[in-house]
């Protein structure tokens, strides 16, 4: 399900969460374009990073689907596939 749409690649987006995950505290750099830190933030469900940035849940949802191209179910589809892939890396 590679999705590529003005740079939101779904493989790009998961290395950039597994980065949160073990430098940052499971947070989005805020160096990142605000469409990857909303990205990030949604796939580890980072409501605070959303607040931070000034974004409810369902605007960063809106956004993200915008910017990578996707309706609401490739979306759902999307995050699923970047926290399998998250999920797996755990169990080693």
């Amino acid at each position: 399900m590679g999705t590529e749409n003005n740079g939101m690649h779904i493989d790009e987006i998961t290395e950039r969460c597994r980065w949160a995950r073990d430098h940052n505290q499971e947070h989005p750099s805020g160096e990142w374009s605000i469409d990857e830190q909303l990205a990030v933030a949604l796939v580890l469900r980072d409501r605070n990073h959303l607040e931070t940035v000034g974004y409810t849940f369902e605007q960063a949802t809106d956004r993200v689907c915008q910017a990578a191209g996707l309706n609401a179910l490739e979306f759902t589809g999307w995050l699923n596939d970047i926290r399998k892939a998250l999920e797996n890396d755990q169990r080693g």
